[in-house]
């Protein structure tokens, strides 16, 4: 047996399952060996197919929603970088639109305040493992179902054709991921540069050479194309955990605009649109700043239920989310409810949005409403006991992820309950436009970017549109594009970040009025993150 070397492929033994030098440990007398469970997947009656099938490939649609298993990745459950979610968060703040709390009641907590100050060493070698382990983990899983869901197993049975798209959507995103974190981006100086070592099989595997940047997207994609082939049956299905073909769309959208395969990026995104013509509704769209006195007050009530940011069922918009109870993460809710027993609201960190993109939002574009225009104090409860304490939301706090009820309660209480959204396809109305933009076709981006405004315009207000948004006169069309990107996908998965990433620009707080840690810039090539030491040290091939 060959030992591993590199951090991914021992991640791939993380888990007691078969590999190519180990059998299966089953009761007595079953001594069951990886050849014979391909075989029988291959070759066996339904019955123990689907045997087979339930156990290789359960619960892949989790590592969506990751969050690490033992709830640690340094042996403190606290850590500010256990969810894909969280780590989404930090990302967030490393940003230009995002003001975290306030100078005045900064509390540097969770060391978040940390990312928010742009505080370089959070980057280095030591403490970019999680970012790194994360990816593998789910590099892991997926690998570990492709062992049996192989190409010969898709074609003889249909629940076999279904996972294995999926195990290939997995281990696609694995891979996003790290690129996206660890290497330039391929169209901003990343094209000719490295990408990833490619591990293909679960089982013992000698550190693989570090792949071309160009050889890894190809990759992705690679994956992403026969799953998206894989899943046509599948099709889009209600269930919002489904890894769907929506999904297998969605990532394909994603990875071929890193990528710069502007016509892939347009197929997959208008796939996705053509199946999501609906979008959020206005009362849906978070909180109110018309209700804000009043809600901090206690005098009205906003319910969870009623926000599609944290209710799937008024979010039309979800190509992928888990409900209450179902999986649901309610971190996004807890680092930005401002009024919850949550990070936001009762320890006051609450996220703001900065004033120079409040002023290019139209004044007609209900998105504008999503963010406190005064400041309140609010009474919050700590406890099952009944423990209250007052604290103030500052001006420009986001209203957009807000609720005062918890999930399925009629009185304010301690708790946060809520669904969570993962994809939603506003996003792939953006990369579809983007695309159009990027490969010239103005009109057609402009076209595309209209659907959104006059989604987004007011009730009673003439549909808002390219030609007519105050801030975008004179704008190019991937000017309105990244524009509209930076409203609609405010504080939401890290895309700030990864899109200042792509696109070249420089993060500069200097003329906000908001900001207070705006004496450090974040430029474009100190976004790529730090390959962890325990990854480079095992892997010699990085120093080639």
């Amino acid at each position: 047996m060959k030992k591993y070397i590199s951090y991914i492929a021992a991640a791939l033994l993380a888990l007691p399952l078969v590999n190519s030098c180990n059998s299966l440990d089953v009761q007595h007398p079953n001594n069951i060996t990886d050849e014979q469970i391909r075989q029988m997947l291959e070759e066996g009656d339904d019955k123990a197919k689907e045997l087979i099938l339930k156990v290789v490939g359960t619960g892949l649609e989790n590592y969506l929603n990751y969050v690490h298993p033992y709830n640690s990745y340094t042996g403190y459950s606290s850590y500010p970088l256990n969810s894909q979610v969280d780590q989404d968060f930090l990302m967030s703040l490393r940003g230009n639109d995002i003001v975290f709390s306030s100078q005045e009641v900064d509390n540097k907590a969770a060391g978040h305040d940390g990312a928010y100050q742009l505080n370089l060493t959070a980057f280095n070698v030591d403490n970019t493992f999680p970012y790194y382990g994360m990816p593998a983990e789910i590099l892991t899983a997926a690998n570990k179902s492709l062992l049996y869901l192989t190409e010969e197993a898709a074609k003889s049975y249909p629940s076999a054709k279904k996972l294995r798209g999926q195990g290939l959507v997995v281990r696609a995103y694995a891979y996003m991921l790290l690129m996206e974190r660890f290497q330039p981006a391929y169209t901003n100086g990343g094209k000719d540069g490295k990408g990833m070592p490619i591990y293909k099989t679960y089982g013992t595997n000698d550190p693989a050479p570090i792949s071309s940047a160009t050889e890894t997207y190809e990759f992705i994609i690679g994956d992403l194309k026969e799953a998206v082939t894989l899943l046509q049956d599948m099709g889009y299905t209600a269930a919002p955990k489904d890894i769907d073909l929506g999904v297998a769309q969605f990532l394909l959208a994603r990875a071929a605009l890193w990528f710069g395969d502007w016509n892939t990026c347009i197929s997959a995104s208008q796939d996705i649109v053509n199946h999501f013509p609906n979008f959020i509704k206005e009362a849906n769209y978070g909180a109110k700043d018309a209700d804000f006195q009043d809600l901090a007050s206690g005098k009205k009530d906003f319910k969870t239920e009623d926000n599609a940011f944290l209710s799937l069922a008024v979010n039309p918009e979800a190509i992928m989310g888990f409900a209450n109870g179902d999986g649901s993460n309610t971190w996004q809710n807890y680092f930005c409810n401002v009024f919850g027993n949550t990070l936001a609201g009762a320890n006051q960190e609450a996220p703001r949005i900065d004033d120079r993109l409040y002023k290019k939002i139209d004044d007609n574009d209900f998105r504008k409403d999503m963010f406190s225009t005064s400041s309140a104090n609010c009474t919050y409860q700590t406890d099952a006991a009944g423990t209250k304490i007052i604290r103030m939301i500052p001006e420009f706090a986001n209203l957009k992820f807000a609720a005062t009820l918890a999930q399925g309660v009629a009185v304010r209480n301690d708790k946060i309950i809520n669904d969570n959204y993962v994809f939603r396809s506003s996003e792939a109305y953006l990369m579809l436009a983007e695309a159009y933009a990027q490969s010239g076709n103005d009109s057609q981006a402009k076209a595309t970017l209209n659907k959104l405004l006059a989604a987004r315009t007011k009730a009673g207000k003439t549909p808002l549109t390219c030609d007519t948004y105050s801030s975008m006169k004179g704008l190019s069309a991937l000017d309105m594009v990244k524009l509209q990107s930076r409203i609609e996908l405010w504080c939401e998965n890290g895309r700030e970040f990864y899109n200042n990433k792509r696109w070249g620009v420089t993060v500069d707080r200097s003329n906000s009025e908001l900001h207070y840690w705006k004496n450090s810039t974040l430029t474009p090539d100190k976004m790529v993150l730090a390959i962890p030491r325990h990854e480079t040290n095992t892997n010699t091939n990085w120093s080639k």
